[in-house]
């Protein structure tokens, strides 16, 4: 189980959605789960939600090939996640995501 965060908060789910958090709760503990070769699917620990893309956005909802994110590393040290099926990248806002240990 691992923690993102980015430079607006920790990445969590909160009324079924995606949201940020300015401190770590049970919301915001992630499921890792490896899709293949650089690719990992994200389901939410408490609420059982798995991030998926859609054209322009990140949603919670059931696994799909939608919930399949591929790994970008950046030269900061962070990471970025992209949709395999849109261009869409997680973090609300600001992809650059740094993981930490739940």
């Amino acid at each position: 189980v691992v923690l993102m965060k980015n430079n607006i908060g920790y990445l969590c789910v909160s009324g079924g959605q995606l949201q940020t958090a300015p401190s770590v709760t049970k919301d915001c503990d992630w499921k890792v789960t490896s899709a293949g070769f650089m690719m990992f699917s994200f389901e939410n620990a408490k609420n059982g939600g798995f991030m998926k893309a859609t054209d322009s956005n990140i949603v919670i909802g059931p696994a799909g090939n939608d919930s399949v994110f591929e790994v970008k590393f950046n030269p900061n040290g962070s990471v970025s996640f992209q949709s395999t099926v849109s261009n869409v990248f997680v973090g609300i806002k600001d992809p650059e995501m740094f993981l930490e240990m739940a």
